[in-house]
């Protein structure tokens, strides 16, 4: 992390690391009436057509479609996919107890906590509400609503932030992106716009209470 601790907004991702609920994880359960769904379609929309999922990210489709599509190809009940896919979504979870009061006192200290997440049309229309995030994050970047995902480059910029940090008086260097993944074409680090990198949930946890105490320890100076 190259700037330490005077960060001004710090950027969560969302899927396997502030979450790793799943979609229709529901389904997983061997006592549910749609149980053998489940297999179905997870193989169908996360494996034999991943294509998909980066169009659905970015707005290319919505939630209709897929349970359109996957109805079509195994006959069931669009009107029960759609919902088990919505009753999912609600009842993601955090990976951790701790994350709502360690984000808490970072915003306490002033920094401003975003979920940054490339994710569907689902997130702020059930995850967000049911979950009540607006109530613990400052703000949300959703790749479906900006039309591009986090890590597309465009030349020496980053369109997915390049808006929010413009409208927040912000430069690359006063946030940092905490996220499972990495920048592959080395454009935030040319940029100085750092990614603290987890590997699990503990990790996450781990990492996160020592940037929360840093920034502690850096205002008791």
């Amino acid at each position: 992390m190259g700037n330490k601790n005077n960060y001004k907004t710090i950027f969560f991702d969302w899927n396997k690391t502030l979450s790793n609920s799943l979609f229709w994880d529901n389904l997983r359960d061997p006592n549910h009436e749609r149980h053998d769904w489940h297999k179905n379609i997870i193989n169908f929309v996360f494996v034999e057509n991943k294509g998909l999922i980066n169009d659905w990210m970015v707005a290319k489709f919505d939630e209709k479609y897929i349970t359109k599509i996957i109805s079509e190809r195994f006959g069931y009940s669009e009107k029960l996919i759609l919902e088990d896919l919505a009753e999912s979504c609600m009842n993601m979870q955090l990976v951790s107890d701790e994350v709502l009061e360690l984000i808490n006192r970072l915003r306490g200290k002033g920094i401003k906590c975003v979920i940054a997440t490339d994710n569907m049309d689902t997130f702020m229309k059930y995850t967000k509400l049911a979950m009540k995030l607006d109530c613990y994050f400052d703000d949300f970047l959703v790749s479906f609503d900006r039309g591009v995902l986090k890590f597309d480059a465009k030349g020496d910029s980053m369109p997915f932030f390049d808006d929010y940090l413009k409208s927040n008086n912000l430069s690359y260097k006063d946030v940092l992106l905490i996220d499972d993944c990495i920048d592959k074409s080395g454009t935030y680090d040319n940029l100085g716009f750092d990614i603290l990198q987890i590997f699990s949930s503990e990790d996450f946890i781990s990492k996160l209470k020592t940037l929360v105490e840093n920034v502690d320890n850096k205002n008791s100076d």
